[in-house]
């Protein structure tokens, strides 16, 4: 693949991840749509990336669990003759999960997993009777995608799904020119990730990558033309294991259990503690 050929469609581009993707595919030539909620982040971004890379890029700001932001963002993408679309946007919840409310676990599913299969859907479909130019997805998973992890029960479920759908879509496109990939990031150091959630990474010695290594490792991904990855190690030899001998896993993780459901427990408490005070939304985050 030529990055310097693509234009690219970029969801939760002004999170942690999705800004670091933005840098490192404008510094390779690429013509970026970046998409989040918020506009003033997403110009912030824009100057941003003028400034570093010399490129003034286009933003769009959208919802994207919205049919509207859905539309819009499709809509602006055929005007740009976008051929890549990365699904970066994301919520994640460190909760347990007799604390979670059914509005935080339709969230996750709606972000992580229905905008994702739905923007695939109408990406891969638009335009395609006037063109045959192929077509390149990416949606960014997760390495709990593949490893259910104590507390991240909603999360998990997404990301699973996500995997899931990716290669099925793989397989059905098998001998088409377009293409469609999964790439499945560690803990990084986003905004995602709470107070709780770092804590317990800490507790654990789990390994955190820097947004920018992410953001290198994807694009290796695209370079090598590599349908699916999984960044750091020891996680890919988790997700072996945990398709072959989930006994192993369950084992391993069952000795830190008690130390996760405490950490995930004080955030309950600490949530609760701000909606006594009238903070309406706390849980989760998007990437924007």
């Amino acid at each position: 693949m030529k990055i310097e050929l693509c234009t690219v469609v970029i969801t939760g581009a002004t999170g942690g991840i999705g800004a670091a993707i933005a840098k490192q595919l404008s510094m390779q030539g690429a013509e970026l749509l970046l998409v989040a909620r918020n506009v003033e982040n997403l110009k912030a971004l824009q100057h941003q990336l003028i400034i570093e890379t010399g490129k003034e890029h286009n933003y769009l700001s959208a919802d994207i669990t919205t049919k509207q932001g859905k539309i819009d963002l499709i809509a602006k993408a055929s005007i740009l003759g976008a051929n890549m679309l990365i699904n970066s946007a994301g919520v994640s919840d460190f909760s347990r999960f007799e604390d979670m409310t059914e509005q935080a676990m339709q969230r996750a599913i709606n972000i992580n997993l229905m905008a994702p299969m739905m923007l695939t859907q109408l990406f891969l479909a638009q335009g395609r009777e006037n063109t045959s130019t192929e077509k390149y997805v990416v949606n960014v998973g997760s390495a709990l995608g593949s490893i259910g992890f104590p507390c991240y029960s909603s999360y998990c479920a997404s990301k699973f799904g996500l995997r899931g759908f990716t290669e099925s879509i793989q397989r059905e496109l098998a001998n088409s020119e377009d293409q469609v990939f999964y790439f499945a990031p560690r803990a990084t150091a986003t905004t995602i990730n709470g107070e709780a959630a770092n804590e317990m990474n800490y507790a654990l010695g789990n390994k955190i990558d820097a947004p920018e290594d992410v953001a290198s490792a994807l694009l290796k991904q695209l370079i090598k033309d590599k349908p699916r990855a999984t960044v750091g190690w020891p996680e890919r030899l988790f997700v072996r294991l945990n398709g072959f001998i989930p006994e192993l896993v369950d084992h391993a993780l069952r000795k830190n259990i008690n130390k996760i459901k405490k950490i995930a427990g004080l955030k309950q408490e600490s949530e609760n503690k701000f909606y006594e005070k009238g903070v309406d939304q706390f849980i989760t985050q998007y990437f924007d």
